[in-house]
């Protein structure tokens, strides 16, 4: 049969071979993954931006005084839906469903809290929970009036 030689050598051989192809797999998996999450990442972020982008632009018009086309923000919207349900965090998809809700509310400053949480799970999303911004600092931005942002927080 085999010698206590012979079979140390095969040892010796096999045994580095069989670290070897099990280094590559493990990194060959780890790559893989590392790519999916990009892949994720970057559909989430698309997401996030494609909401945002739209209220800009509701924003633009309304500060333009121009009219909105409804059809189109309405296709837009619900491709928002799609994709903040399937990229988003748990969180952010909760704090959308809570904004879309109010806004069958006549209530204005309810719309906008939700909307504001909204935008702010958005970022901490993003930031990993590590931004330093508030719902208040959000509403300066988009004001550009402390005096506005208090009434809107009133």
């Amino acid at each position: 049969m085999f010698s206590q030689e012979n079979l140390t050598t095969i040892l010796n051989v096999l045994v580095p071979a069989i670290v070897a192809v099990a280094g590559f797999i493990i990194a060959w998996q780890t790559e893989k993954l590392r790519t999916m999450r990009e892949q994720l990442s970057e559909k989430k972020y698309n997401a996030y931006a494609d909401a945002v982008k739209m209220f800009y632009s509701v924003l633009k018009d309304t500060k333009a005084n121009r009219t909105t086309n409804n059809r189109e923000m309405m296709d837009r919207m619900i491709d928002i839906k799609r994709d903040i349900f399937m990229y988003g965090s748990d969180k952010v998809f909760k704090a959308f469903n809570k904004w879309l809700l109010s806004t069958t509310n006549s209530n204005d400053k309810a719309q906008f809290a939700a909307f504001l949480d909204f935008v702010l799970e958005m970022r901490k999303d993003l930031c990993n929970n590590k931004t330093k911004l508030t719902k208040h600092d959000i509403l300066l931005n988009l004001t550009q009036s402390e005096d506005e942002a208090k009434k809107l927080f009133e």
